[in-house]
């Protein structure tokens, strides 16, 4: 006879993620100058002001900054004049960058990390999910019984 389970209080979960962490959005964030001595992209420029606006700035540590310098001297080679296969090499690492630093839903996900929602995003979600949507009336459609019992052999 197998043994009776462990009260859950006393169960310790192996699997716990010491990264989980509920996001605020930034109200003031201060923005960190883009190395000088190059022409910066407009593209890239306004991706580090997102980046340095995001709510997951306060999770990030030393090096993950000097991983954001890297992302963004490889954005200005993207914007840059490439070749389609040197695109798509440098987009790849882009990617992971990005990802490295929680700057994408799905690393996002996999660190748990969440954003915090204000109270009218709630709602709205809470409206939306509740607001039942409009039922399509279907035309109706003739009954082919009808039709085959019009039908004669002749």
């Amino acid at each position: 006879m197998p043994p009776k389970p462990k009260d859950p209080s006393l169960v310790a979960r192996r699997n716990k993620t010491s990264t989980r962490a509920v996001l605020t959005p930034q109200s003031n964030p201060k923005v960190p100058p883009l190395p000088k001595g190059i022409r910066w992209h407009q593209q890239v420029r306004d991706w580090w002001k997102r980046a340095w606006s995001s709510p997951m700035v306060p999770e990030w540590t030393e090096s993950d900054i000097d991983a954001l310098y890297m992302a963004a001297r490889l954005m200005q080679m993207l914007w840059g004049d490439v070749t389609p296969n040197e695109a798509k090499a440098v987009a790849g690492e882009i990617r992971q960058l990005l990802a490295q630093c929680g700057l994408t839903p799905m690393s996002r996900r996999s660190l748990q990390w969440e954003i915090e929602r204000g109270e009218s995003a709630a709602e709205s979600t809470a409206q939306r999910r509740t607001k039942a949507a409009p039922a399509k009336k279907a035309e109706p459609r003739p009954d082919p019984r009808v039709a085959r019992a019009n039908l004669h052999a002749v």
